[in-house]
């Protein structure tokens, strides 16, 4: 009853004036299909079939009716009359049913708007907490069962209006018909609670189960490469197929109940029907008119309480989304991030800083980053190196707010990172990570993300900084060749230069490098290289790398571990201590046999230089 009257709620603050609108169009629709068969006791008495011998409340205001009109003379003149309500009738009907067909897509395009821009603002740690399928399964799948509750709600509250119309009619005509009919209906409907309980909980394990469905396949698709690199097809197969199963006996249920209910209601329905008619003429000695009329009344109403049967159990269905969609929402917007301002800048002067003081980020109970004592003036080069879990991209993150520090500052030149200018200071930053995101759109469209103004030669300046320009040039459409669905018709190294001249097209304060050369070549990432010299000048430039060359010729270079800055200084500075930075080299020098990132004054180097040769 609870998801209920969160349906109910749900659907009166959408629909707002519109909600009592549609109901007095549900009404007028009652009134007149009820009207369309009360018409038939004059009809029928004009022919010879007699109604009770005192007058009813009903046969009275029917006759007026027909008397206002201006054909209680004849049979075919009450044709006419009945034959006019009844076109009446066809036209409401279908207008209700044109409104109730705009008004549910829209409510279904508007929940899936509604959720999909909660889940947009809200701030990284929501979708570090919850899978990719589970959000889509919500937008696409979750939506869409809503949608189906709002309209089986709309038809609930339709056949309600319509049925008390009926009944009201029906009491009219011949109350103690009336009266047993519905409460024979009571008892059946009580007969039928295990019925209503089972269709519930099938409802209730359908949601989950899509979820599980809806992530193993995107998993699948997205580490396709993988799963064929190592021929594990028929296992990714299993898995999908174990949740399958589930999903079809869940499935099975519920798409059963209702029919196994429907059926068993219209078998009661028809032979309760035909008992109570038997015992009115024969126990109760009512007319033969009213009988007929009253029957009319369910015949008409039986087909929709047998539909509403079966549309509560499709409902027990579907309304568990209500739940789902709602929860993530409430968890998306309570860790919304400030609302977007397009016009909000920060008017950076240069030369400035980047300064981090004493920077604390835990999740939980574990510290990720320890306090983070760091200052680089900008233009200029950062390096940050370190082994893995060292909290490298902790620190990228915390830089451009992704994540919020437990303790401590970060300002770049007068601004503090705060939450009132958390886009503002987006907006002067460039963010490369390791694996690009690119859409399935062409290439301009994706370099052009963030700057969608940007002219074709600012887009052709960025690329030829990224030396993206010529490989672009190439392709059969050049700026507007489509990439394909996460740009899988271009190679890792394509892909990152796109990234990287995205970045640059923004002409940021800041330019951050997170893994962003691991797919380039050799040759590749040395004219990258020549690019970011050029453009140090210019700019910050922030590179976290495996490959300790690419920070070599850094400002500052930053070595991480265990969250902590450990040691900080220029290449030959940090070469010279012996410390962390010197073993890391020398290790990463052994492993590829390249001891060109050793520093030649280094006496120990050379040795290790000399061992690595031998080693290759």
């Amino acid at each position: 009853m609870r998801l209920y009257l969160r349906l109910l709620r749900d659907t009166i603050d959408f629909l707002g004036w519109r909600f009592p609108a549609i109901i007095v169009l549900m009404t007028l629709v009652g009134l007149t299909e009820g009207l369309s068969i009360a018409l038939l006791l004059p009809l029928l008495d004009r022919i010879g079939i007699s109604q009770t011998a005192t007058a009813n409340v009903a046969s009275v205001a029917i006759e007026k009716i027909v008397g206002a009109a201006g054909v209680s003379g004849n049979a075919t003149g009450i044709l006419l009359l009945v034959t006019g309500v009844a076109f009446a009738l066809a036209v409401l009907f279908i207008v209700l049913g044109w409104i109730s067909a705009v008004v549910t897509r829209r409510y279904a395009s508007y929940r899936r708007s509604q959720l999909f821009e909660t889940f947009l603002r809200a701030d990284w740690s929501f979708f570090v907490g919850h899978k990719s399928g589970e959000l889509t399964s919500a937008l696409v799948t979750e939506c869409e069962r809503l949608a189906q509750s709002f309209t089986i709600g709309l038809y609930l509250v339709s056949t309600f209006v319509v049925t008390v119309v009926y009944l009201g009619i029906a009491v009219l005509v011949s109350w103690q018909v009336t009266l047993a009919l519905v409460c024979c209906g009571l008892l059946l409907a009580l007969a039928m609670g295990s019925v209503y309980r089972r269709s519930y909980a099938a409802g209730s394990a359908l949601s989950p189960l899509s979820v599980d469905l809806q992530s193993a396949m995107g998993e699948s698709f997205a580490g396709i490469k993988i799963v064929k690199a190592t021929t594990s097809e028929n296992r990714i197969q299993a898995r999908v197929d174990r949740i399958l199963a589930k999903l079809d006996k869940v499935a099975t249920v519920a798409l059963f109940l209702p029919s196994f209910a429907r059926g068993w209601f219209e078998f009661a329905a028809f032979a309760l029907l035909a008992t109570i008619l038997v015992f009115a003429k024969t126990g109760l000695g009512l007319a033969a008119g009213n009988i007929i009329v009253v029957v009319a009344l369910f015949v008409r109403l039986s087909p929709r309480l047998t539909t509403m049967q079966a549309q509560i159990h499709n409902l027990n269905g579907f309304i568990h989304a209500i739940e789902v969609v709602d929860r993530l929402r409430e968890e998306a917007a309570s860790l919304a991030e400030p609302a977007y301002n397009a016009v909000d800048t920060l008017p950076v002067d240069m030369p400035t800083s980047l300064a981090i003081k004493g920077v604390q980020v835990c999740f939980g109970e574990r510290v990720v980053l320890k306090n983070v004592d760091l200052t680089w003036p900008i233009p200029g080069m950062v390096g940050i190196i370190g082994g893995s879990g060292a909290g490298k991209s902790t620190l990228i993150h915390t830089i451009i707010g992704l994540v919020a520090p437990s303790s401590g500052t970060i300002t770049l030149g007068d601004y503090r990172l705060s939450p009132q200018v958390l886009h503002a200071w987006r907006r002067q930053i460039g963010y490369v990570p390791q694996e690009t995101l690119l859409f399935h759109a062409s290439v301009r469209d994706n370099l052009t993300l963030a700057k969608p103004d940007a002219s074709l030669e600012e887009i052709e300046m960025a690329a030829r900084r990224a030396q993206a320009h010529d490989f672009i040039a190439a392709l059969p459409e050049g700026y507007d060749t489509v990439v394909g669905d996460q740009g899988v018709k271009l190679s890792g190294g394509q892909r990152q230069r796109l990234g990287i001249a995205r970045a640059l097209l923004t002409s940021p304060v800041l330019l951050v490098l997170d893994e962003a050369m691991s797919a380039l070549d050799a040759q590749s990432e040395a004219e990258l290289m020549q690019t970011l010299e050029a453009l140090r000048s210019q700019m910050g430039i922030l590179i976290v790398a495996h490959r300790l060359g690419a920070v070599r010729t850094a400002d500052l270079i930053c070595v991480l571990e265990a969250g902590e800055v450990i040691e900080a200084g220029t290449w030959n500075d940090l070469m010279d201590r012996k410390s962390r930075l010197f073993k890391l080299v020398e290790a990463q020098s052994f492993a590829h046999g390249d001891m060109a990132v050793v520093r030649h004054s280094a006496d120990e180097m050379a040795q290790a230089r000399a061992v690595g040769a031998s080693a290759t």
